[in-house]
């Protein structure tokens, strides 16, 4: 079975978001480290005394977030196995793609927003970690559409 006309350019456009957000990751790290660097020893921009609540709000935000992902992105590549046409199945995985790459970055921002507020970086090296495993879970896979298109059962149903 040969891919709808709308694959290439989804999956293109797809692909370069998810490559674009996967990038800004090792800049979050060189921000980090820039930080860290030239205000040494680094204890946060917000000079807290107590971290305990921001780390607990800051890890619940992370965990909303790779939860969500995972809800949204298997609803919508199970939309696109369900799809009344190619076309449509197309758009729903384009949809997904952009869901997964867009989610997988927020660990990380969860963990900048940290470092930045409270100086702690472990936490962020820690959340920068989950983002980079997702972006990886997550990034589009041509393989992967077309085998939602050909069979139109989902790869991952959740």
């Amino acid at each position: 079975m040969s891919n709808p006309p709308e694959f290439d350019k989804a999956f293109r456009a797809a692909r370069s978001l998810a490559v674009m957000l996967g990038a800004s990751l090792p800049v979050y790290l060189l921000l980090e480290e820039a930080v860290r660097g030239r205000y040494r020893p680094f204890l946060g921009f917000a000079g807290l005394r107590d971290r305990a609540g921001l780390r607990l709000g800051g890890f619940a935000c992370a965990v909303a977030a790779v939860v969500a992902l995972r809800l949204l992105h298997g609803r919508l590549v199970a939309r696109a196995a369900k799809a009344a046409g190619p076309a449509a199945a197309v758009r729903s995985l384009h949809r997904a793609a952009v869901v997964g790459a867009t989610l997988a970055g927020f660990p990380a921002l969860a963990g900048l927003g940290l470092f930045l507020a409270a100086g702690l970086n472990t936490d962020f090296y820690l959340l920068e970690f989950v983002s980079g495993v997702l972006t990886f879970m997550y990034f589009p896979r041509a393989a992967a559409w077309e085998s939602v298109l050909e069979t139109r059962r989902p790869v991952c149903p959740l």
